[in-house]
């Protein structure tokens, strides 16, 4: 199988390339496990002790900071949940952080896990890991620029000349066209720049029209993303109801106001809107505000990331907007494990390919790199697997929903993957495998 500019629709560049440095956290089988971490000097930002990939779904024990606090009692720590929507902390982070001295307030789209005694246990979720993103130093322009290798190398090696990044800032942008212009980029990448507020809406949208005016053969500025509720392993991800035997639905990041003046002032700009939605929930607020737009007269490119859970009655009315859906198959290897404990009957509506090709709704598939690893073979066993297990099974090739529109955009540019392998990799008609 030939697959022209090969494309994965949705992973994270940077942080693919970051989080391979930080420490590895997959393993663990419970959070007494902590203590037995042996960290070495680069999982460190100047003090901080970063972590990424812990999953509690497959643990007895709930994550507490007391577990932490056993073997680091002094180094703050920041251990990022395996769905990038949850962070661990010890005590001496949340210190650090002001939030041990007073009960943290109401936020909206965040949400402080508490103990049976009502202390923080140290686990944030969404909107409330902002203050701790805003305490650990920025990396530097070189330590970014070697992410930014490295999450290209990751790429490569897993098959694809062609990504689309979702969550570029000013200082990534820069790094990525100074690689681009030494010759050093081996993909073809579509940014958008996340806006994590309406507070720097102006400062983002600036940032898309100077970069979208200095063009560069392997780099194109296509929109602004944002995130309008969590994910479903935290429990972030917005739902219709409660999460099976608990007493809340999810996050809600966004309130649709704000929404809406992100959508008319980037449709304005000529800037396509990503908008991350996991939640069926989510999914269907967003479709109605769009559709709302549309009967005022407002219209442009939008994207919907992850659509993990989809009720047919938003799918109808997706059918009336010109929209991209970018899901993740491989997303089901990991939450098939508990999809039916958390949702309940909700789960019938999760990976709902099959659903929108019926309802010739356009969608590409990615891997939401680092969140699951990259690679043409994970993707199609998890289409395998899914349709085994009851999920209704895509139509025809996964390659037609992995390939770039734009052949002539880097071209000569293709994977060759046989016998559930990867035979060849080429970008730019150079052999990279």
């Amino acid at each position: 199988m030939r697959i022209e500019a090969c494309f994965d629709s949705h992973v994270h560049w940077q942080a693919s390339g970051e989080f391979s440095e930080r420490l590895k956290l997959d393993s663990l089988t419970g959070p007494e496990q902590i203590p037995n971490l042996q960290p070495e000097r680069h999982h460190f930002r100047a003090e901080w002790l970063l972590g990424f990939g812990w999953d509690d779904s497959k643990w007895e024990a709930a994550p507490h900071r007391k577990f932490i606090d056993k073997r680091f009692p002094n180094t703050p720590v920041a251990l990022q949940r395996c769905d990038g929507h949850a962070m661990w902390l010890n005590t001496e982070a949340l210190q650090r952080i002001g939030l041990m001295s007073a009960p943290p307030p109401g936020l909206d789209g965040g949400r402080f896990e508490v103990d049976e005694n009502g202390e923080l246990t140290g686990v944030l979720i969404d909107r409330a890991c902002d203050s701790v993103h805003a305490m650990i130093p920025k990396a530097t322009n070189f330590e970014v620029r070697r992410f930014l290798l490295k999450g290209a190398q990751l790429f490569n090696e897993a098959g694809f000349t062609h990504v689309r990044d979702m969550t570029c800032d000013e200082q990534q942008w820069n790094e990525a066209v100074r690689l681009d212009q030494a010759g050093l980029l081996t993909l073809a990448i579509e940014e958008y720049f996340w806006l994590r507020s309406n507070s720097n809406l102006d400062a983002v949208l600036d940032l898309f029209a100077r970069a979208a005016a200095e063009p560069s053969p392997n780099l194109r500025v296509k929109g602004v993303k944002v995130f309008f509720d969590g994910a479903l392993g935290s429990e972030g991800a917005l739902l219709s109801r409660c999460y099976h035997g608990r007493s809340h639905s999810g996050l809600r990041l966004w309130s649709t106001d704000d929404l809406s003046e992100v959508f008319i002032r980037c449709w304005q700009l000529g800037a396509a809107v990503s908008v991350h939605t996991i939640g069926d929930a989510a999914v269907d607020e967003v479709v109605d505000l769009a559709l709302k737009l549309k009967d005022q007269g407002h219209s442009g490119e939008l994207h919907l990331e992850h659509v993990e859970l989809i009720r047919p009655e938003t799918i109808d009315k997706m059918k009336k907007l010109k929209l991209e859906c970018h899901l993740q198959p491989t997303h089901w290897l990991s939450d098939r494990l508990w999809l039916d404990e958390k949702l309940g009957d909700l789960a019938r509506f999760a990976f709902p390919w099959r659903r929108l090709q019926e309802a010739e709704v356009s969608f590409d598939f990615g891997s939401d790199a680092p969140i699951e690893a990259p690679g043409l073979a994970r993707t199609f066993q998890a289409l395998r697997e899914s349709a085994e297990a009851g999920i209704p099974r895509l139509l025809g090739s996964p390659a037609s929903y992995m390939g770039h529109k734009d052949l002539a955009w880097a071209p000569n540019s293709y994977t060759v993957f046989a016998e559930e392998r990867l035979r060849q990799v080429v970008f730019r008609g150079e052999h990279l495998l």
